[in-house]
């Protein structure tokens, strides 16, 4: 149970409603939130394919830019993004334990899901 009285299945259903309602907002493919090691926690996504490689590959790229950020004078980092042939990933640190991964689309409203992020950020950490 977590402080707030739920229990694991509870917070992870709570966990995956705010990741699809991030996804509507965003109109984006798909939200995946997983701990640094890598390993999967929960996810809204469109398709379905191997989260489990594609989670650990992302926390890989985030340990490198965080190693990246502490050789240019420790300076905080805000997003990292990847541009693939049709989709946009962007990965954003929570805290020193987990992250989430976006994957847009060319419509999608990056801008505004940016702008939102820490409010994001705040609701799962806080049922995580």
């Amino acid at each position: 149970m977590s402080g707030l009285g739920l229990t694991e299945s509870q917070k992870m259903k709570k966990l995956s409603q705010i990741l699809t309602t991030l996804k509507k907002e965003g109109n984006l493919v798909g939200v995946i939130f997983a701990e640094r090691s890598g390993k999967l926690i929960t996810k809204a996504y469109d398709y379905d394919f191997n989260f489990e490689e594609f989670s650990s590959m992302c926390a890989s790229v985030l340990e490198s830019a965080l190693g990246l950020s502490s050789a240019m004078g420790d300076q905080k980092i805000a997003r990292v993004i990847t541009e693939l042939e049709s989709t946009t990933i962007l990965i954003f640190e929570c805290d020193e334990h987990t992250f989430l991964i976006l994957a847009a689309k060319l419509d999608s409203k990056i801008s505004q899901v940016i702008d939102k992020m820490e409010e994001y950020k705040k609701k799962i950490l806080f049922l995580y």
